[in-house]
């Protein structure tokens, strides 16, 4: 039996090799069926780069709410001591992937091989004739949405989503949709 952490970020923007930064990370574990919010990682990041506009108009999150938080230099650390050997789980798995190389190389870290399962290939698996998003996965599986484009809801999402798609497939067939992440180079 796996331990699962599923993970989301908020950023700057869509492009980390642009400059684009983590500014929101979330984990929750997922252990023999439950999801364990009590143990829950979240953390805001001052990402040292500005948010424009259009993306706080998404999450919410202002240069301001940020300002007095502790950079990736402080957070990342934390985050990869709380994943330890733990089965990653993302919705777009290789968006925040990506972003978590880049913050990985810019505080000096070598970016963590970890094992990781993407809801959104597991979707696509199932539903090939449907919509993949999150959202629509939600509203297939009947779970209620609050707060979306936020790392804690959105990974508590993800992890209710994640619950479903084990029960349908099995242990061992979501084993078969694990890989692993060397970074990007």
């Amino acid at each position: 039996m796996n331990i699962y952490v599923v993970v989301d970020t908020e950023t700057t923007g869509l492009d980390p090799e642009s400059g684009d930064s983590i500014i929101e990370i979330a984990a929750v574990p997922v252990y023999k069926g439950k999801i364990y919010k009590k143990h829950m990682f979240h953390a805001l990041v001052n990402p040292i780069v500005r948010v424009p506009a259009v993306v706080t108009s998404i999450h919410g999150l202002k240069n301001s709410d940020l300002e007095s938080y502790p950079t990736m230099h402080e957070v990342l650390p934390r985050f990869i001591k709380y994943v330890g050997s733990a089965v990653l789980v993302m919705h777009n798995a290789a968006m925040d992937l990506s972003f978590l190389d880049a913050a990985a190389k810019s505080v000096g870290r070598l970016p963590p091989f970890v094992q990781y399962v993407d809801t959104l290939e597991i979707a696509k698996y199932l539903y090939p004739k449907e919509g993949h998003s999150l959202m629509h996965l939600a509203n297939k599986y009947r779970i209620k949405v609050e707060n979306l484009h936020r790392a804690k809801t959105d990974a508590l999402l993800t992890a209710k989503v994640f619950l479903r798609m084990l029960r349908l497939l099995g242990e061992d067939e979501v084993r078969g949709f694990i890989k692993i992440w060397k970074g990007v180079g």
